[in-house]
């Protein structure tokens, strides 16, 4: 009637369930964005979205999926190449992109990792012009990823204990190479992150970011050189507190509604009168000690493979580890110093508890606990497995 064209194209996203639940005031589970931003971010909720949710379907948001998911990828992940990193350069490099080697001291490695980065440039584009968003961050943090395991396996710090010509020559080739992965990455995820991307940006010393023409990204263009900003932790780390906060903020916002709700329909008989009495929440541990099955599937186990171990000075049963989970690399500090040698440990798989919250042993952040059996009066037995099992396989 208007005389105007027929759109071409609609987008329409499906429902967003709150644990496998409709959102609605009846049963009062809706979510207020407001609440998730003020405790994690607007970038955390973007990001979850965006990823967790194929775009066009149904999907499920709880608190305890956004914050496994936050620190998955955004703080293990993104945040913590970025720290690593800029840390690196800064202390081997005095802040500045140092210049890679051209000649012996390059390996296979440096190009796999300049090819994966290549390739997610262009299939990261079309992923996005086709709305496959969570698709497009997944193959983002598969160059995150690649770079985590680019990293244990050429162990710059080790480089950065060396004076040598050509172990100095190296690490400046392995940081560049992340620092550059670590370039693209940040540039790709801006519209999903944009807060995020723009710290990161500014700490490579490469200005605004909302400038930068995505369609002009390329491997190489990191200026050798380049002084780096101020380093400043950009993801933290959430731990169940955070739930706990985002939960409490909802419920306080529940009960401050429901006088305004009763106030405005006065024929409307009080929910007390017809919904029976919620029964009493059943305390966590049984009598018996005994826990349910819903309080054990909380407790996330993966397998994960050393690449690293070293001893904590000053601390007899203490080692420090980083353990590959398949798609991020851990630091976890364990008391097993007194049965196991560094060197053993060394691509041997273990089992390791992944959604503990992080806690410091002797100055170092500990992000998960390694399984083991503890006989009385013995050592620590670590838990292993008779048949080959992929990094990262979660244990039910």
């Amino acid at each position: 009637a208007a005389g105007l064209p027929l759109p071409q194209r609609i987008h329409a996203h499906g429902w967003l369930l709150f644990e496998e639940n409709k959102m609605s005031k009846s049963r009062g589970n809706i979510v207020r964005a407001e609440t998730i931003v003020d405790v994690l971010g607007a970038d955390a909720l973007r990001y979850f979205l965006l990823r967790e949710v194929v775009f066009g379907q149904d999907g499920s948001f709880s608190f305890d999926a956004l914050v496994q998911r936050y620190n998955a990828d955004l703080a293990n992940g993104l945040g913590n190449l970025a720290s690593r990193t800029l840390t690196m350069i800064t202390r081997y490099f005095r802040g500045e992109v140092p210049y890679p080697s051209r000649t012996s001291s390059r390996k296979p490695a440096d190009d796999a990792v300049a090819q994966t980065a290549a390739t997610l440039i262009t299939e990261y584009n079309s992923l996005f012009e086709d709305h496959q968003f969570s698709r497009a961050l997944e193959a983002a943090w598969g160059l995150v990823a690649s770079v985590d395991k680019y990293i244990v396996e050429n162990e710059p710090w080790a480089l950065g204990e060396k004076q040598d010509e050509e172990s100095r020559a190296r690490l400046a080739t392995v940081l560049y190479t992340c620092a550059e992965a670590l370039r693209i990455v940040t540039a790709l995820a801006h519209p999903v992150i944009p807060e995020a991307t723009t710290k990161i940006w500014a700490q490579l010393g490469l200005g605004e970011l909302k400038k930068y023409p995505l369609q002009e990204l390329r491997w190489g263009q990191l200026h050798l050189g380049t002084k780096l900003g101020k380093i400043e932790p950009v993801f933290p780390r959430a731990d169940k507190s955070a739930v706990e906060r985002m939960q409490r903020i909802e419920d306080e916002g529940r009960t401050a509604a429901a006088p305004e709700t009763r106030t405005a329909s006065p024929e409307a008989p009080p929910a007390v009168a017809t919904q029976a009495a919620a029964p009493p929440q059943a305390s966590a541990t049984a009598p018996d000690g005994k826990i349910s099955i819903d309080d054990f599937a909380r407790v996330e186990l993966r397998v994960g493979q050393v690449k690293f171990a070293e001893k904590v000075k000053g601390a007899d049963k203490l080692l420090r580890l980083e353990v590959d989970l398949g798609t991020e690399v851990r630091q976890v500090v364990a008391g097993i110093a007194e049965a196991y040698a560094p060197e053993m440990l060394i691509g041997r798989k273990v089992v390791i508890v992944v959604n503990l919250a992080p806690r410091k042993l002797r100055g170092l952040e500990s992000n998960g606990m390694i399984v083991a059996a503890s006989p009385e009066g013995g050592k620590p037995v670590l838990c292993s497995f008779l048949e080959d099992v992929p990094v990262g396989t979660r244990l039910k």
